[in-house]
């Protein structure tokens, strides 16, 4: 063996690292190979070698060392091509590994081997010689005669089920078609001894990308996070004043964050002002039920022993009180429906209601007995879909303050016969345009953590449309309520004031405060119809 044999076996064995190597000493052969042997495709330069930054090496020094990684990352700061890079080198130089790369289209796919078949193309001829054979070469898999392989494919293909899987990567997860659909495909794989890489800039908060970010940071998952801002790239203050005079607010935040909050919040369009929302303290509320009262006819009490119900105040004798609901189907795994309680008085937002049930019995338990606990609130529920069976079981149980629909683009709005908030391409966006403005003017009191959380996921797409991100059943009920404090002084929607004398209500209108027992709200409600 000559002299440049023996130096070109010393090199590569360089590259591949020490046998039984710590992760830091992997990251350093894996640096050694990319600065001197791996050659990457600039936009403006050409072909150059692919010299790691700081945050490069920290963040394979982490790859090398964790079974689960995720990056929250400005964008084109070159971890793409990175993680391209990567998954070349652990198979290009050890055997029986499987790597599944998935992106959001099969361009993207195909954009993405293409890096690595990049590097594999220009590295010298005595490495190509010293490894494994290349067996198959096309668009979406490179195959080693070393068993190992890179497969890459988008999104919506199933990757390798039953297959032994080394690493699975996933590239701009917060952007694919099905993110969800797509992690629940890997998961199983990576579960049996895999490792995971999640790669992506923000899409807003409520997708899955956000979950998993969110948990590598509160430790309630196995990821570890890591976050490189658009400094990362090592592009100077002049550049981002240069981006932040030409972009949207929330594109810039998006593409170029400069810390994770920024990224998340700000980057998904959202369409109630961040900072107002900011702006509420939330409070723990007592948790519960309300409980009928057999003696008394519509009288209920309220149980603080965790249930669904949150109680940040309790009726007020005298109190105005509107309700708006929103009504999912009732399944275990679905939508959630979901009641606030307003007063209208104060714009305080006092309850709220959240949890599976039957459509019908969200009317004729939930809702019939909040607004009786409420000084017969009026209530406004979204008459769409299930909603429709909800109010039929209000009505049959004969509550009479309902809200009944209004023709709003006419010029006087009186109420039609149909029960019920019909939402519709007119009405959603006077109800969340209103509702935005009272929580940005400070005319409601929100202190509900949960409520404020899926406000800062509301979001508005391209074509304009809003939606949460991923539920939004929260927003539209408070959205409802909030419609209702216009309607609510209404003689028509006057909840009864007269009340028999020496009954629990009496006393508390005497009193102008509620009777209290051992954490039970008394409201007796005695109507004579």
């Amino acid at each position: 063996m000559n002299l440049d044999e023996l130096l070109n076996e010393y090199n590569f064995r360089k590259c591949r690292g020490p046998e039984n190597a710590t992760p830091a000493e992997l990251a350093e052969a894996f640096a050694f190979f990319c600065e001197n042997y791996a050659y990457i495709k600039h936009p403006n330069q050409g072909r150059i070698a692919f010299v790691l930054r700081d945050a490069q090496k920290e963040t394979v020094k982490t790859w090398l060392g964790e079974r689960y990684t995720i990056v929250l990352k400005a964008r084109q700061i070159g971890f793409s091509t990175l993680a391209a890079a990567y998954a070349f080198w652990i198979t290009f130089f050890w055997p029986d590994r499987f790597v599944v790369m998935l992106s959001k289209t099969e361009r993207e796919a195909t954009k993405l081997l293409q890096k690595a078949k990049y590097i594999y193309k220009f590295i010298p001829d005595w490495m190509r010689l010293s490894g494994p054979e290349l067996l198959q070469n096309n668009v979406l898999k490179m195959s080693f005669s070393n068993d190992s392989v890179i497969e890459s494919m988008p999104s919506a293909n199933e990757p390798a089920r039953g297959e032994s899987v080394y690493l699975a990567i996933i590239d701009e997860m917060a952007f694919l078609p099905n993110p969800e659909e797509a992690w629940a495909s890997i998961e199983p794989i990576a579960d049996v001894g895999g490792r995971v890489i999640c790669l992506s800039t923000a899409k807003g908060e409520g997708n899955i990308f956000f979950n998993l970010w969110h948990g590598s940071q509160t430790g309630t998952n196995r990821f570890r996070g890591i976050f490189f801002p658009w400094s990362a790239s090592g592009r100077d203050q002049a550049w981002y004043d240069a981006q932040a005079a030409e972009l949207p607010i929330w594109q810039l935040h998006q593409e170029y964050p400069s810390n994770p909050e920024e990224a998340f919040i700000r980057s998904g369009r959202p369409v109630f002002d961040i900072d107002a929302l900011n702006r509420f303290i939330t409070t723990t509320p007592k948790k519960g039920f309300n409980k009928k009262l057999s003696d008394v006819r519509n009288s209920y009490i309220f149980e603080s022993s965790g249930g669904p119900l949150s109680i940040w105040q309790t009726p007020q004798a005298g109190g105005v009180y509107a309700i708006g609901a929103d009504v999912a189907e009732g399944l275990a795994r679905g939508d959630y429906s979901t009641a606030h309680v307003i007063d209208a008085k104060s714009g305080v937002v006092v309850a709220h209601w959240h949890g599976h049930i039957d459509p019908d019995k969200f009317g004729e338990e939930v809702l019939y007995a909040l607004g009786f606990f409420y000084n017969e609130a009026l209530i406004g529920v979204e008459s769409n879909n299930h909603g429709l069976t909800t109010l039929t079981a209000l009505n049959k149980a004969n509550y009479i303050n309902l809200y009944r629909q209004r023709r709003l683009n006419q010029r006087h709005a009186e109420a039609t016969e149909a029960l019920g908030w019909r939402t519709t391409t007119l009405t959603k966006p006077l109800a969340i345009d209103e509702l935005s403005a009272n929580l940005r003017d400070g005319a409601l009191d929100l202190r509900c953590e949960y409520t404020i959380a899926e406000l800062k996921t509301f979001v508005r797409d391209d074509n304009g449309s809003t939606h949460g991100s991923p539920h939004d059943d929260r927003v539209m009920s408070l959205a409802i309520a909030n419609q209702m404090l216009k309607y609510v002084w209404l003689p028509e929607y006057k909840a009864k004031t007269d009340v028999q004398w020496g009954t629990i209500k009496y006393f508390e209108q005497k009193l102008h405060k509620p009777i209290k027992t051992k954490e039970r709200y008394w409201i007796g409600e005695f109507n004579s119809y």
